[in-house]
């Protein structure tokens, strides 16, 4: 069953009471929610990065930030933080030290998806084992601890997905090499 969500006012980002089919937000660019987890380890010298795999429709074989998704419908941020956690990479929020750290409005479209969403930006901070990690295959085919300066190239080269204002924070919050 195709995962159902909360239609948003493009102004306030307020709920409209309207609920529809993710698939139906990114062919219509309805307003939805969707969480962004920022993960960093303890030290600030490197941040969590996920390669989307090659099935997504949107920016599909590029990195990305450690995990986002999409806030179902009736679920508060925090809630579908966790959720996608688990779903991504099989870990538990509870473990890390975690922080809401913004909401922004953010504008994507790539091949035929038009993705607007207020974004709830969390930042979690926890020195991860990668190779105990469990990737969700239909969503994430890699994942790499990545330097500031390393993330900064990617930027550059547009290996990376576009997400502006993560990258302001990560920058703002690693150390350099």
């Amino acid at each position: 069953m195709e995962e159902m969500i909360d239609v948003l006012d493009e102004k306030t980002g307020d709920l409209t009471g309207e609920i529809i089919s993710k698939s139906e937000a990114h062919r219509t660019g309805k307003w939805h929610g969707s969480i962004h987890i920022l993960i960093v380890n303890k030290d600030k010298t490197k941040t969590l990065l996920q390669k989307r795999c090659e099935q997504k429709k949107l920016y599909p074989n590029m990195w990305d930030i450690a995990v986002g998704g999409h806030i179902s419908a009736g679920e508060t941020p925090l809630i579908s933080a966790q959720r996608e956690l688990e779903e991504e990479l099989g870990l538990n929020l509870n473990n890390l030290d975690v922080t809401e750290i913004d909401k922004i409005k953010e504008q994507l479209s790539n091949n035929g998806v038009i993705s607007n969403e207020y974004v709830t930006i969390y930042v979690a901070y926890g020195d991860i084992d990668i190779s105990k990690i469990k990737l969700q295959k239909e969503e994430v085919s890699e994942i790499k601890w990545c330097s500031k300066k390393e993330l900064n190239e990617l930027i550059k080269q547009e290996e990376i997905l576009p997400h502006i204002r993560e990258y302001e924070i990560l920058n703002k919050l690693l150390r350099d090499d």
